[in-house]
């Protein structure tokens, strides 16, 4: 088959297409991570979470984290359209090529999930250890940031540069406990909170009461990923396969010559549908769902930017 004007045209336009989609994605989440804490929408959300780094550590870097991804893909899908004369196949291989940490990796966002939570408990033991020589609760948060975990350092680094510049004290633990997003770390801000409040005695027992929970709960966590590791390896396998045997078949000749068509390039892309289908379906079934948290975002932009920030 020969590649007409007609196609590359089309070619170049469902490129562009994806290229706009790109743009509009970072356009709405930005590229940097947010000075200031402020209610984001689900969508908004959604998206950070697609985009940004698995154990949380940083701004959302597609480009930076992704970028031998990103090229094989497009190298790939112009690969696969020019060879083929398959526009649907070129598109589909670089979907192919950008899913594949999502089936290769099904537990990496609770693995750092977890991780993260090692870290907070690190932390808060040696926060309670600091606080028991007499030193208030916001300069033991600036004290212990020195020998802080790497995990949470970039959380723990704006926490103190909050309370130094003046942010009221529980408008910058709730930021905190939105950067972590786990309602084990709503646990721990709710702590400070609370003392904030009320300025009771016995925060280092309780500190290192609640570093003793959490340590409970590192190790509950663990042993639930290590019971879903087989469905993990089950669809990293099956997802594999599939895509092996996609890749085989488009270039067999005449045994695919049905799909040039323009029926077969939508049985091709509904056939592709059928296949994400079933990945999310046992992704969900080897992905725990995680405990809702207790500590809801602010409601407004008022409660977390003007009461937070001194006029």
């Amino acid at each position: 088959m020969t590649l007409s004007p007609q196609a590359l045209f089309a070619g170049v336009g469902g490129v562009l297409a994806v290229a706009g989609l790109l743009l509009a994605t970072f356009g709405l989440i930005g590229t940097q991570a947010s000075t200031r804490a402020r209610p984001q929408s689900r969508l908004e959300r959604t998206l950070r979470g697609a985009v940004s780094r698995p154990d949380g550590t940083g701004p959302p870097t597609v480009w930076a984290d992704h970028r031998s991804l990103l090229v094989g893909a497009v190298v790939l899908g112009l690969l696969v359209w020019l060879f083929t004369s398959w526009l649907m196949g070129g598109l589909l291989s670089a979907a192919a090529v950008l899913g594949l940490p999502w089936i290769v990796q099904p537990g990496r966002g609770s693995k750092a999930q977890i991780q993260r939570l090692e870290a907070l408990e690190e932390w808060v033991r040696r926060l309670s250890d600091i606080h028991t020589a007499g030193v208030a609760l916001e300069q033991a948060v600036a004290s212990s940031l020195r020998s802080a975990p790497k995990t949470i350092t970039p959380q723990l680094t704006r926490l103190t540069a909050r309370l130094a510049s003046g942010w009221r004290a529980q408008a910058a633990y709730w930021a905190f406990a939105d950067e972590l997003n786990d309602a084990s770390a709503d646990s721990v801000a709710a702590l400070m909170i609370t003392h904030v409040q009320d300025h009771g005695a016995g925060l280092s027992t309780a500190l290192k009461g609640l570093a003793a929970q959490l340590a409970e709960e590192v190790l509950m966590r663990r042993k639930v990923e290590a019971d879903r590791e087989k469905p993990r390896t089950n669809m990293r396998w099956v997802g594999l396969f599939c895509l092996a045997v996609f890749a085989l078949s488009m270039f067999s000749g005449s045994y695919v010559e049905p799909y040039s068509t323009a029926t077969g390039q939508f049985l091709l892309v509904g056939l592709a549908a059928f296949f994400v289908i079933v990945m999310v379906w046992m992704r969900r079934m080897s992905v725990a769902k995680p405990a809702p948290r207790f500590l809801a975002p602010a409601a407004t932009e008022l409660d977390r930017t003007t009461e937070g920030v001194p006029s």
